[in-house]
């Protein structure tokens, strides 16, 4: 019964402090815009590096590596090209993803937040 007292408090204490709350996210939000997440797939002949934000910052195709795997008269060679595209930049969301959330997840621990470290925090990148 009165852990239950306790669990009030510690929400009475997070509501005086949501202006504070709000602001360290959205600082981490926008740290997150500078993080760059990087994977590659084909050993290499397409690189694509993502912000922490989920955009995609960049995409890199080797010329010598990609003119040797894909005749551009062949569907499965332009199949292939597209899989490995697909394939970098999901990569590259997924590192991104997990670094978006343990960089809130440091944010909430220096915040004394109540936050299950495995939680998901999606909700707070603003997306």
């Amino acid at each position: 019964m009165f852990d239950q007292f306790k669990n009030l408090g510690q929400l009475a204490g997070m509501l005086r402090n949501a202006g504070q709350i709000r602001e360290q996210f959205q600082q981490a939000q926008e740290h997150l815009k500078t993080v760059r997440a990087s994977a590659e797939t084909g050993g290499g002949a397409v690189k694509a590096t993502v912000t922490g934000a989920m955009r995609l910052h960049s995409l890199e195709i080797d010329p010598a590596m990609f003119a040797a795997l894909v005749d551009s008269a062949s569907e499965a060679d332009r199949q292939m090209a597209e899989d490995l595209i697909v394939g970098a930049v999901n990569a590259a969301m997924e590192k991104a993803q997990r670094i978006a959330a343990e960089e809130m997840s440091r944010r909430a621990r220096e915040m004394g937040l109540p936050i299950d470290p495995g939680g998901d925090l999606s909700g707070l990148l603003g997306e």
